[in-house]
């Protein structure tokens, strides 16, 4: 995202995900052995499956497994690969035939209403009409992922959203009373290996122990080694899937918690403010949290006074202010990098780390280090052994943030973060001084503004740009008084 530091582990020193080996653990090894394997009956016409997905993320592998694993079983497999203009991001769907002889196979593609399974590994692709139409309702099988990938339209549009809930219901209406299965295989993969290029593997293993795959366990698992791609890392996603559609629950008993529920994240406005409050100290001092609580406090008062009950001013401002005031710059960068948090998530998430790179713009460099094409700054590679002592001493230089001494608050970005910071309180005042209950909802959408300026660098600027216009919309209306509305003659008489 624009300018902010990314990192690699490992580079050329190594470096794993973390529970790459789950299989491997005491007692584990044992339950995934002990599974029971599923009736897959007999094999009476060509048995159409579809697996859908984004290209680069292992669909197609998916397909030469299932080919290698029923030609391992003596079947007869066919397939053709989907994959339209734009292979690596773009929509993949795999169409396979596999039948007791090749001979019986006499078309490839699945047609409409003629797929007998879907593996649907992307939520969108799979919700998608050339996906449904082959679905037969009633009878088609289909297991899918609940996760929903950003698609690389977030890169021009930065509030879009997937409207997960419609495409499932989407699935549902069309397969009706049909086997489904939906989990978040891309969850489970990343807790399960550290990597969620297994997910696909995964759901091959549920559709697998729930019946719907005709191919034995043993031919897969051989056509996954003779794949020679992350063999044992692979036939431990099939394994998984297995467990998950077997016993779900003792594979969440396995993984344990999965961290903070969402659930749990703040919720009422007390809540709202003391979390970000708290950050706020953490950011610079306990001076700018008391500096935020009043302002949220007078507007909450505000709110009471002028919409007794309401709290979305106050909410939308705790969050907007907030977003403001914490700005991320050189020292709030170095901050999280240094406070422990970060640390600890790579000695969690990889294994064998013996080496970091931080890829980052500096301020005097990005000025003439820029990209030839769209003259926006470059990132160049450093090493950790070099940035990490310079983060921890950019960290205990964050109080200097927005003083004389403060070297980095003279760059344009910097300042333009702080004048947005003074033109949103400038914006609080007016709305304190024309609430009413008439201009509530523009008051909420003006206070509400800085949530859409996302970004660093030149997405920032452009998306401040985009804010300031609607802004000065805005600030017309709120200072527009609504027209009295004119009363009906029957009105005028009964006031008479």
């Amino acid at each position: 995202a624009g300018l902010t530091p990314s990192f690699s582990v490992g580079g050329t020193e190594g470096g794993r995900p973390a529970g790459s080996d789950p299989g491997g653990k005491s007692g584990i090894a044992d339950m995934l052995g002990a599974l029971p394997e599923p009736n897959l009956g007999a094999i009476d016409k060509p048995y159409a499956i579809i697996v859908t997905g984004v290209g680069g993320t292992g669909v197609v592998t998916i397909s030469a497994v299932l080919a290698q694993a029923a030609h391992n079983a003596g079947l007869g497999f066919g397939s053709i690969d989907m994959t339209g203009l734009a292979q690596k991001g773009g929509a993949v769907a795999c169409h396979m035939r596999i039948a007791a002889n090749p001979d019986a196979i006499n078309a490839i593609r699945v047609g409409v209403g003629s797929a007998d399974l879907i593996v649907g590994g992307d939520l969108v692709v799979t919700a998608g009409n050339k996906v449904l139409d082959t679905v037969k309702p009633d009878q088609t099988a289909i297991v899918y992922s609940t996760y929903e990938m950003t698609t690389g339209d977030f890169t021009r549009n930065p509030n879009l959203t997937l409207p997960g809930a419609a495409l499932r219901a989407l699935i549902a209406e069309r397969v009706r009373r049909g086997p489904s299965h939906a989990i978040d295989a891309h969850a489970y993969a990343e807790r399960l290996f550290g990597d969620s290029i297994y997910s696909n593997m995964l759901l091959v293993g549920l559709a697998y122990q729930l019946g719907h795959v005709p191919i034995p366990a043993s031919a897969i698992e051989e056509a996954i080694e003779l794949n020679g791609a992350a063999v044992e890392t692979n036939r431990q996603a099939f394994r998984f899937g297995r467990l998950a559609a077997h016993d779900l629950a003792a594979l969440d008993r396995l993984l344990g918690p999965s961290g903070k529920a969402k659930s749990d994240a703040p919720k009422t406005l007390p809540e709202i403010v003391d979390f970000r409050a708290a950050h706020l100290a953490a950011y610079q001092d306990d001076n700018l949290a008391r500096v935020y609580r009043a302002r949220v406090d007078a507007i909450a008062a505000l709110e009471q006074l002028h919409a007794p009950g309401r709290t979305a001013l106050a909410e939308v401002v705790a969050q907007g202010y907030h977003k403001l005031l914490a700005y991320k710059d050189e020292y709030e960068v170095a901050r999280l990098y240094t406070n422990g948090d970060f640390l600890h998530h790579v000695e969690t998430q990889f294994d064998g780390v013996r080496g970091m790179d931080f890829h980052v713009a500096p301020p005097l460099l990005s000025r003439i280090w820029k990209d030839k094409v769209t003259g926006h700054p470059r990132k160049i590679c450093l090493p950790g052994w070099l940035m990490m002592p310079v983060f921890r001493l950019l960290a205990k230089g964050r109080r200097l943030r927005g003083t004389t001494w403060d070297v980095f608050g003279y760059a344009g970005e910097r300042r333009l973060e702080r004048q947005m910071i003074a033109d949103y309180e400038r914006n609080l005042d007016e709305i304190a001084q024309r609430l009413s209950p008439a201009a509530y909802d523009t008051a909420v959408a003006l206070a509400g503004l800085p949530l859409e300026i996302k970004g660093f660098g030149h997405v920032k600027q452009a998306n401040h740009a985009k804010v300031q216009i609607r802004a000065k919309v805005l600030l017309t209306k709120l200072r527009t008084p609504p027209a009295p509305s004119k009363a009906t003659p029957r009105e005028q008489r009964a006031t008479a």
